[in-house]
């Protein structure tokens, strides 16, 4: 039987993510305390049981995904077939900007090509039930950051979203979409076209299998990501019942991510204010489309 080293990190990485279902977290804390993937892929239950909050089923299924590997390098093998690509977090093209989380993924996947380190990542995002003018003033904005050779980042869901990757490419610019499903399940469906244009101008990054459909816990960890891969964040409109916008929000201010809010629709009659006073009071920016290309190209790196 092939020690653990004699796998690919990929594979390594993907056994314990996988057949072990060890998340961010707990890949952080088994590689703090055990040094690499090969000794941990090694260890035995005994002795993954000395780590706090290891359960014995817990530390019974991570010993036992060290028989996985072949499985998962099976696995690894058969993304270069589907124009997959991966990268793991010891990898020299993992985003920089993932490793200041508090639970980088330990490897994802893209489609397209991941950001370079010289570039300068915003993320747009906001209401999946936009009002046309909050679209407009997304695209547009998008649009005007494109040009400046901002790149674009933002979720793929309909609304603010969708706005933020047709303006980044109208201005002929990068964007990338960060998924919180697999490739074979892009959410919502009339977005697969503009996924596809996606990846050839940035493109499609996801912590999870191609084949892993859709759930809402799962969209919420995306926010970090979406947030996590950019200097800053935009938040293109928003209402008080917005919780997926508002989770975003909630992710930069506890780390401390410059967050802008568009105001141009604040104020006015019938609109619900209520989301945008909840970010304002969260430390916020308002920003106009006027003016806010050059307040957001200031903020960045």
């Amino acid at each position: 039987m092939k020690r653990a080293y004699e796998y690919s990190v990929a594979s390594q990485v993907w056994a314990l993510k996988e057949f072990g279902n060890v998340g961010p977290r707990t890949f952080r804390a088994l590689m703090a305390y055990f040094g690499n993937l090969a000794a941990i892929l090694e260890a035995d239950a005994d002795e993954l049981n000395k780590l706090n909050g290891f359960s014995d089923k817990k530390a019974l299924r991570v010993a036992n995904s060290f028989h996985s590997l072949s499985k998962a390098e099976v696995f690894i093998n058969s993304l270069h077939e589907r124009e997959i690509g991966y990268c793991t977090i010891f990898d020299d093209n993992y985003p920089s900007l993932f490793m200041e989380l508090n639970d980088p993924p330990p490897i994802i996947f893209y489609r397209g090509e991941l950001p370079q380190i010289e570039e300068k990542p915003v993320s747009i995002v906001g209401s999946h039930r936009a009002t046309g003018e909050g679209i407009a003033l997304a695209v547009e904005l998008a649009s005007r950051l494109a040009k400046e050779s901002v790149s674009i980042v933002s979720g793929l869901a309909r609304g603010i979203d969708t706005a933020a990757h047709i303006g980044a490419l109208k201005g002929n610019g990068k964007t990338y979409a960060v998924l919180g499903t697999g490739f074979d399940n892009i959410q919502p469906e009339e977005n697969r076209p503009l996924a596809a244009e996606i990846t050839k101008n940035g493109g499609l990054i996801s912590e999870y299998a191609p084949n892993v459909g859709y759930s809402a816990s799962q969209l919420i960890a995306r926010n970090r990501l979406t947030a996590g891969l950019s200097q800053a964040v935009v938040i293109g409109e928003i209402f008080s019942d917005s919780n997926g916008t508002m989770d975003t929000a909630s992710f930069c201010q506890e780390t401390g991510k410059i967050m802008f809010i568009l105001i141009d629709n604040y104020g006015q009659e019938g609109h619900d204010n209520g989301g945008v006073e909840k970010v304002l009071a969260m430390g916020a920016i308002p920003i106009s489309l006027s003016s806010g290309v050059d307040i957001i190209i200031k903020s960045l790196v």
